[in-house]
């Protein structure tokens, strides 16, 4: 693991370093789209399903799954994941993210493993050249929904799937334009809070490509949720 983490502190991305760095390595986009507990459906999404009935006790013994887990986040950026924390399998979900700075926003999953996956922006928006600059560009008063059903790079749902356990989702946002990242897996989210901690320790040491071919810090904020998959 360390020799991994030392090769990952220098990440190069860019509006279109990007396109060398994502699709070399098609085969990690194709196969790692589709986590255990979040899974990526490669179809236009379907009009929503009547949420299912949202359990009044936290499961899991004494994890807390509501509880805030304490992270970087100087832009403030805040997300729920709808319709609940507490998931059956098969049920869709949804993220609504805001900020109160602009950045890039990427989302990544943790299952009950600690296996990351990027969920956004997923291999379908990343493959279309056009707009790349800002196809994951969030806004001040503007938040969005991820998938959004009328935006163009919204093909995928996002349905919660085996196995069962405690998992986490995380939103990084980016004060420069990254479009991928290649974090490594962590421990198991249970309680959430040093699953986060690895991650922000691995993107506090990555760089960005600049448009001189130099290598530049960004500012990192930061959030994070547990879901319980039942």
């Amino acid at each position: 693991m360390a020799h991994r983490v030392a090769a990952l502190r220098i990440l190069v991305v860019g509006a279109l370093v990007a396109a060398s760095v994502a699709f070399p390595a098609k085969a990690q986009l194709e196969g790692d789209d589709n986590s255990r507990a979040v899974r990526i459906i490669e179809t236009p999404p379907s009009p929503p399903a009547a949420p299912p009935p949202v359990a009044s006790a936290t499961p899991m013994g004494n994890i807390d799954i509501r509880r805030p887990i304490k992270a970087q986040n100087p832009a403030g950026v805040e997300f729920a994941i709808l319709p609940d924390v507490e998931l059956s399998a098969g049920t869709r979900v949804s993220l609504r993210i805001a900020t109160k700075q602009q950045g890039y926003l990427i989302v990544v999953d943790v299952d009950p493993t600690g296996k990351l996956t990027q969920i956004y922006p997923n291999r379908h928006s990343l493959q279309l050249l056009e707009s790349r600059e800002t196809l994951n560009l969030i806004k001040p008063g503007q938040p969005i929904t991820i998938p959004n059903r009328h935006n163009p790079f919204a093909g995928f749902e996002l349905v919660a799937s085996p196995p069962s356990g405690v998992a986490m989702l995380v939103a990084i946002l980016s004060d420069r334009p990254v479009h991928l990242v290649d974090l490594p897996d962590v421990v198991p989210p249970q309680n959430g809070q040093a699953a986060l901690d690895q991650i922000m320790e691995v993107a506090r040491q990555l760089r960005i490509a600049r448009e001189d071919g130099g290598l530049a810090e960004t500012k990192w904020s930061f959030d994070a949720k547990l879901y319980l998959v039942k």
